[in-house]
C-alpha cells in the first residue's frame, strides 16, 4: 500500500510539473506570435509598404512552423531521451544568443533591385530564424514529453493552451505594446521573453527526463491496450490533415491579402485576421462541444453568398448600405473566420488517438498551413493576374460546407446529395457572377461599352486597362488605369482633349495651382513626382523643366508607357522614371539635388504606403527641398483621413500649409480631390488659401464646411504609426 505522504508529494509533484509543461507552452506561443507582427512592421518600410510583405513573411514563419514540426517529429520518435535532451538543451542555447538579433540590422536594408520575396525570406532568416524555429518545436514535441508522462492525459488542452497564448500576444502587440513603445524597445522586450522561455523549455527538458521514468500516481487507461489507440491511420485521414489546414491558412492568407490591398497594410489588420484564425484553433481543439458542423456549414455558405453580392442583393430589397473601412473589413473577417472554423473543427474530428502519432498529426497539419502560403505567395503572385485565391477560397467554403451538411443528413438517415450538389452549383454560380473574376459582366448600357485591354499582377499588387467607348460622342471616349480596384489616371482618347490633365489632377486641383504658381515665378522647374499612375502630372512639364518619376511597381512603369502616352510625351527638357522605393532612391541621392516641387501621389489607393507619411520621409523630402519649395501631397482616400498626419509633419518641418478641396466634375472626367501643400512662399499662402470641403442640401444651400483635422493623432515615425484615428467609416 503506497505511502499517504508520498502519495501527496508525488501529487504535488505532478501538479508543478503540469503546470510548467503549460506555462513553457503558452509563453512559447506568446513570443512566436508577438515577433510576427513586430518584425512585418519594422522592415516594411524597406520593401515600398506593400501588403505583400506580410504575405512573404506569413510564408517564412508558416514554412519555418513546419520545420519546427519536422523536428519534433523525429527528435521525438527517433533519437533517445538523453539525446533529446541534450540536443534540445544547444538549440535553446544557439537561439537564445541570435535573439539579441531580433530586430535587423541596416546591413540587411534591401537596395531596391533584388526579388522582394527572396530578400525578405533571407532577411528574416538572419535576424529572427532559429529563434522561431526554436520555438516552433516547443508546441508538438513538449505536448509529446506530456502524454509521455503523463499517459492517459489528452495534450490538445495543451494546443489550446498555446493558441490562448498566440491570441494574447495578437491582442497586446496594437493595444499595449505598439502605442506605448517604439519597435527597437519592443524588440528588446522580445529579447528578454525569450531568454526566459529558454530558461523554463530547459527546465522542462531537465524535469522530463525525471519524471518520464516514474510511474505515474493518477494512471489513466492504458493506451497500449485500447483498441481505439492501435488504429491504423489511412491515407485519405492523412490527407484530411493536409487538406483542412490548407484551406484555412488560404482562407486567411487571401483574406488579408485582399482586404489590405484595398485599405492599408498595418499590422492591426493581420492582427485581427490571425487572432481570428487562432480563435478557430482555440474553440476547435478545447472541446468538441464548440463546433456545431451543421449550423457552422450553413453560416459559412449564408455569409459567402452575401459577401460577394453585397453590393448588389440590397437593392433587390431597397436597403441602402454603405460599407465603411470598418464594415469592409468586418465583414470579410467573419467569412473567414467560419470558413477557418469549419476546416479545423473537421480537422479536431479527424484527430489521432494514439499519443504516438501525435507529432505526426502536428507535422502534417503545419505542411497544409505552409502550403496555403506557398500557393499565395510562389503561385498566385506569380501567376494569377489578380486576386483569384480570394475566389478560390470562397468556392472551397462553399463546397466544404455541402460536404459537411451532407455528412450531417446521411447521419440521421437522409440522403441529400443531390440537393447539396445543386446548393453548390448555385451558391457557387452566383459568387462567380458576382465576383465576376474575368470581367465577363463588363459595364456597358445603351451609351458607351467598356473594354478590359490588360490586366496584370506581381508582389505590389494588380494593375489593369480599360477603355470606355460612347455610342454616340466618340470625343467622349477614354482609357482609364487602375491599381486594384482604385483609379489612378484617366486620358482622353481624342487627340483634341488628350493632353487635357484628368481625374485627380485638373489645374483647379492642389498640385495644378501649385505647378502653375511655380512656372510662373520660374523659367525653369525640376519637379519630383511620387507615385506614377498614368503619369498625367507629366503633361504640365515644359522643355525647360526636369522631371524625375519615381515609382517602385515596374508594372505600373509598363501601363503608363506602353497604354498611356503622358510620359512619352513629356516636353521636359530631361526625364527620368526612377524604379524603385522613391523614399530609399530619394534618401540616395548627392546633397545638391534639390527639387522645386516634390508631389507626394501614393496615398490615394486602398493600399497606403504608411512608410511615405513618416518624420523620417518627411526629414528626407526636406533635404531635398529648395528653400522656396513645394511639397504637394495628394491625400485623397476613400478610407482614411491623412490631412492630420501631414499636417504634423508640416508642423514638425515648421513650415507653412493649405489645404485645397476640389469638387468632382464628371463631364471632364475630374474627380473630387483634396491636396495639402506645404511651403514657406508667402505669396502662394496669401493667393492660395485653404479651401475645405463644403457640403449642401438637395436644394443647393451650403449646410456647412468640413474640419479635416483631428487633434489627437500623434506624429507618425518609422517606429510609431497607427490607422486607429484616422480611418472613415461613412
Amino acid at each position: 500500500m503506497m505511502n499517504p505522504s508520498a502519495s501527496g508529494a508525488a501529487t504535488a509533484v505532478d501538479r508543478r510539473s503540469v503546470v510548467l509543461f503549460a506555462l513553457t507552452v503558452f509563453v512559447s506561443a506568446y513570443l512566436l506570435f508577438q515577433v510576427q507582427p513586430l518584425i512585418s512592421k519594422f522592415i516594411l518600410p524597406w520593401f515600398g509598404g506593400s501588403p505583400s510583405v506580410w504575405t512573404a513573411a506569413m510564408l517564412f514563419f508558416q514554412c519555418v512552423l513546419f520545420g519546427g514540426y519536422v523536428y519534433a517529429h523525429l527528435v521525438s520518435h527517433y533519437a533517445s531521451p538523453r539525446v533529446q535532451s541534450w540536443l534540445h538543451i544547444a538549440l535553446l542555447v544557439g537561439a537564445a544568443l541570435l535573439a539579441f538579433f531580433v530586430i535587423p540590422g541596416e546591413s540587411l536594408k534591401p537596395s531596391g533591385a533584388e526579388d522582394p520575396i527572396g530578400r525578405i525570406l533571407l532577411l528574416l532568416g538572419v535576424s529572427v530564424g532559429l529563434p522561431y524555429f526554436c520555438l516552433a518545436t516547443t508546441g508538438p514535441l513538449i505536448q509529446y514529453w506530456y502524454t509521455q508522462v503523463f499517459p492517459g492525459r489528452s495534450a490538445y488542452r495543451l494546443y489550446a493552451l498555446s493558441n490562448l497564448g498566440s491570441f494574447l500576444a495578437l491582442l497586446s502587440f496594437p493595444y499595449l505594446f505598439e502605442p506605448n513603445f517604439e519597435l527597437t524597445r519592443m524588440g528588446n522586450f522580445w529579447t528578454f521573453g525569450f531568454w526566459v522561455f529558454a530558461a523554463l523549455c530547459a527546465t522542462v527538458t531537465w524535469w522530463m527526463h525525471r519524471l518520464r521514468h516514474r510511474r505515474p500516481i493518477h494512471p489513466g487507461p492504458p493506451p497500449a491496450t485500447t483498441e481505439v489507440s492501435l488504429e491504423p491511420i489511412a491515407l485519405r485521414r492523412r490527407m484530411s490533415w493536409i487538406a483542412l489546414p490548407a484551406l484555412a491558412s488560404l482562407a486567411f492568407i487571401a483574406t488579408t491579402d485582399h482586404v489590405s490591398h484595398n485599405v492599408a497594410p498595418e499590422p492591426r489588420l493581420w492582427i485581427a485576421a490571425l487572432g481570428l484564425y487562432l480563435l478557430t484553433f482555440i474553440v476547435s481543439f478545447d472541446h468538441p462541444r464548440w463546433y456545431r458542423r451543421a449550423w457552422v456549414a450553413a453560416a459559412v455558405l449564408i455569409t459567402t453568398v452575401l459577401l460577394s453580392g453585397r453590393k448588389e442583393i440590397p437593392d433587390w430589397f431597397g436597403l441602402e448600405l454603405d460599407f465603411g473601412v470598418a464594415g469592409m473589413r468586418w465583414s470579410h473577417l467573419i467569412v473567414m473566420f467560419l470558413a477557418c472554423l469549419m476546416a479545423h473543427g473537421e480537422l479536431y474530428r479527424r484527430r489521432p488517438a494514439n499519443p504516438r502519432h501525435l507529432t505526426e498529426f502536428y507535422l502534417w497539419m503545419s505542411f497544409g498551413g505552409a502550403c496555403g502560403g506557398l500557393f499565395v505567395a510562389l503561385v498566385a503572385t506569380n501567376f494569377f493576374a489578380d486576386y483569384y485565391e480570394w475566389l478560390l477560397f470562397l468556392l472551397a467554403a462553399i463546397g466544404l460546407g455541402c460536404v459537411v451538411l451532407a455528412q450531417e443528413a446521411a447521419a440521421c438517415g437522409r440522403r441529400l446529395n443531390g440537393v447539396l450538389l445543386a446548393v453548390f452549383l448555385l451558391f457557387g454560380g452566383a459568387v462567380l457572377y458576382w465576383e465576376d473574376p474575368l470581367h465577363w459582366r463588363s459595364a456597358a448600357d445603351d451609351e458607351y461599352t467598356e473594354t478590359l485591354t490588360h490586366q496584370s499582377r506581381n508582389f505590389y499588387g494588380t494593375v489593369s486597362v480599360a477603355e470606355r467607348r460612347y455610342r454616340d460622342d466618340p470625343t467622349k471616349d477614354y482609357r482609364v488605369f487602375f491599381s486594384g480596384q482604385v483609379t489612378h489616371g484617366v486620358q482622353f482618347l481624342d487627340p483634341a482633349k488628350r493632353r487635357q490633365p484628368t481625374t485627380y489632377y485638373s489645374e483647379g486641383s492642389g498640385v495644378g495651382e501649385t505647378l502653375r504658381y511655380a512656372m510662373e515665378k520660374k523659367p525653369s522647374l525640376r519637379v519630383a513626382i511620387i507615385g506614377l499612375g498614368a503619369g498625367t502630372l507629366a503633361t504640365y512639364a515644359r522643355d525647360t523643366d526636369d522631371y524625375d518619376l519615381y515609382e517602385i511597381n515596374p508594372q505600373v512603369v509598363e501601363v503608363a508607357t506602353r497604354w498611356f502616352d503622358n510620359v512619352p510625351q513629356c516636353r521636359a527638357r530631361t526625364k527620368r522614371i526612377i524604379l524603385g522605393d522613391a523614399r530609399l532612391k530619394m534618401a540616395e541621392l548627392p546633397a545638391d539635388v534639390r527639387y522645386d516641387v516634390i508631389a507626394l501621389d501614393a496615398f490615394s489607393g486602398g493600399s497606403v504606403p504608411i512608410h511615405l507619411l513618416t518624420k523620417e520621409a518627411f526629414d528626407i523630402y526636406r533635404r531635398h527641398l529648395k528653400p522656396d519649395g513645394f511639397i504637394a501631397a495628394h491625400i485623397t482616400n476613400a478610407y482614411l483621413n491623412l490631412y492630420p498626419v501631414v499636417k504634423r509633419q508640416a508642423e514638425h518641418l515648421n513650415i507653412g500649409f493649405r489645404n485645397k478641396y476640389q469638387p468632382g466634375e464628371p463631364e471632364r472626367r475630374i474627380r473630387h480631390n483634396q491636396y495639402f501643400v506645404m511651403t514657406n512662399d508667402a505669396e502662394y499662402l496669401r493667393r492660395y488659401p485653404s479651401v475645405n470641403r463644403q457640403y449642401f442640401d438637395p436644394d443647393g444651400k451650403l449646410i456647412g464646411t468640413q474640419d479635416p483635422n483631428l487633434p489627437d493623432v500623434p506624429l507618425w515615425t518609422d517606429h510609431f504609426s497607427s490607422l486607429n484615428r484616422i480611418e472613415i467609416d461613412d
